[in-house]
Parts: structure tokens; C-alpha cells; sequence
């Protein structure tokens, strides 16, 4: 998974990349939380800004717990693209999804 920090509209100032990441049972409480609100439809643009600003603590803390070993702060959640950080949610809740599956 990777992130970019931008220094401005277009210029990117740092990639915070990770190969893996092991999830937390806490981390997987939170994303149902918010999986509860509704499975996102990828196609919504609208739907998904809704329910990413109705969530958007548990989600910045999600970043944050995600991209910590690689040094991101808290200040740059705010220079991170909302179009880069779709993918990043979605990959996530269907990881969880997945693993909830082959656990059956």
C-alpha cells in the first residue's frame, strides 16, 4: 500500500509505502463500523466522500497506524489526495472482507 504527501496541487513531497500490513483486531472493528454504515459502491463518487467525512477520525487514524512505521504525521493527512486514498480504503475493506471469507 502507498500514499503520497503533496507539497502542492501537483508536485508530490514524499511516498509512504508499505509492503504489508498486519491488522489489528481493533483496526478490523473500525472498519466494520464503518462497513456497517453500507458496502461503499465504487461508482458513487458521492456516496464514498459521504461516508469517508462521516468516518473521517477512524480513517485518519487508520492512515496514521497504517503508514506510522514509514514516519508519517498527522499534519500530512491533509496534503493527501481524497482521489489516492479511495483505492487505499477500498483495497483495505476488501482485505477484510477476503480474510473474513477464507477464514469460513
Amino acid at each position: 500500500m502507498k500514499i503520497n504527501i503533496y507539497k502542492n496541487q501537483k508536485e508530490i513531497e514524499k511516498t509512504y509505502e508499505v509492503d504489508e500490513y498486519d491488522i489489528m483486531y481493533g483496526t478490523i472493528q473500525d472498519i466494520l463500523s464503518v462497513l456497517d454504515e453500507g458496502v461503499p459502491d465504487l461508482n458513487d463518487e458521492e456516496g464514498l466522500f459521504k461516508l469517508i467525512a462521516a468516518n473521517r477520525g477512524k480513517l485518519e487514524d487508520l492512515l496514521l497506524d497504517i503508514f506510522a512505521t514509514e514516519g508519517m504525521l498527522r499534519e500530512e493527512l491533509r496534503r493527501i489526495k481524497i482521489k489516492e486514498m479511495i483505492p487505499l480504503f477500498i483495497a483495505l475493506f476488501n482485505y477484510v472482507q477476503e480474510s473474513f471469507k477464507s477464514k469460513n
